[in-house]
C-alpha cells in the first residue's frame, strides 16, 4: 500500500514538477551555477504566482457560500509561506546545517518585510498614487 500512495503522490505532483523543471534553472549543475540569479527571479514568480492562484481559489469558494473572508485568504497565503520555509529548514537541518536553517527562517522573514510589504508600497506611492 505504500507503493500505491508513493505512485499516486508522484502521478499528482508530476505535472507542476515538469513545469518548475523546465521554468528554473538548477543551480547545483555546475554548468548552471552561474545562473543563480534566474533562479531566485523565477521561484519568487513562481510562488507570487501559487498565491496569487490559492487567493483566487479562496475567493471563489467564498462567493460560492456567500461568505466574507480577507482574513481567511490572507492566512491562507500566510500558511503557504510558513510551512514552505519550515520545511525547507527541516531538510537543511536534518543535513546537518543547522546555521543554514536558522538564517532561512530569518531570512524569510526579512524578504517578506523587504518585497512583500516594500515593493507594493513602493509601486503604490510611486506609480499608482504618487506621493500617497
Amino acid at each position: 500500500s505504500g507503493g500505491k500512495i508513493e505512485i499516486l503522490k508522484w502521478l499528482f505532483t508530476w505535472p507542476l514538477s515538469f513545469v518548475l523543471y523546465f521554468t528554473v534553472p538548477n543551480c547545483n549543475k555546475p554548468h548552471l551555477e552561474k545562473w543563480f540569479m534566474v533562479t531566485f527571479a523565477s521561484s519568487t514568480l513562481w510562488i507570487a504566482a501559487f498565491s496569487y492562484m490559492m487567493v483566487w481559489m479562496v475567493r471563489t469558494n467564498q462567493s460560492t457560500h456567500r461568505s466574507r473572508g480577507e482574513a481567511t485568504e490572507m492566512a491562507f497565503v500566510g500558511l503557504e509561506k510558513h510551512i514552505e520555509n519550515c520545511m525547507a529548514s527541516l531538510i537543511v537541518a536534518r543535513q546537518g546545517m543547522g546555521d543554514m536553517a536558522v538564517s532561512n527562517s530569518i531570512g524569510s522573514n526579512v524578504f517578506d518585510i523587504l518585497i512583500g510589504l516594500g515593493l507594493p508600497w513602493a509601486l503604490q506611492t510611486l506609480a499608482v498614487n504618487y506621493g500617497s
